[in-house]
């Protein structure tokens, strides 16, 4: 099992659009980069998911995060919505990225743009598992939204660890 991101971050982004990943969050991305520890290069490779126009957040996955949904899209069924769906997301939405021998990751302008981050301008790194959700502090991302929402139905005493108790062991 591949480790996993923990906790939040504030980031800075300078004027080259270059952010310093904390160290804790860039240990987890080398170790989900297969050729990092052979390729010598001290460059790190990640992929951000940037998603359609209504997304207000990124998505940074390690490379084992991604190749393992991209096995996860091969077995739908080949020209089913929900494949091609995916594939759009997951592959036509999204760049390849490095981490520099600095710890640095360069985000694109068009990126920058999407998050509306300028020079000197905080970004929140927070960690969702085996990815890391990027977005501006000003603009909480859609979906949390939705989840807030979805917790709300249940009351104020419920404990989201109770679906814990719906994993199959199997």
């Amino acid at each position: 099992m591949a480790r996993k991101f923990r906790g939040t971050e504030s980031v800075k982004v300078d004027g080259k659009g270059r952010m310093s990943v904390p160290a804790r969050l860039r240990r987890v991305f080398d170790a989900g980069d297969p050729a990092f520890a052979t390729a010598n290069t001290g460059r790190t490779q990640l992929v951000a998911v940037y998603g359609p126009d209504w997304w207000n957040w990124i998505e940074l996955y390690t490379i084992e995060a991604i190749e393992e949904i991209d096995e996860q899209i091969d077995k739908l069924t080949r020209g089913s919505p929900q494949r091609r769906w995916l594939e759009m997301l997951m592959n036509g939405q999204s760049t390849d990225l490095e981490i520099d021998k600095e710890g640095r990751l360069v985000l694109p302008q068009k990126l920058r743009e999407k998050l509306g981050l300028s020079e000197g301008a905080e970004t929140v790194f927070e960690s969702r598992g085996d990815y890391i959700q990027v977005y501006h502090p000003d603009s909480r991302p859609k979906d949390v939204t939705a989840l807030e929402d979805f917790t709300a139905q249940h009351g104020p005493d419920f404990d989201p660890r109770s679906f814990l108790d719906q994993v199959d062991e199997g």
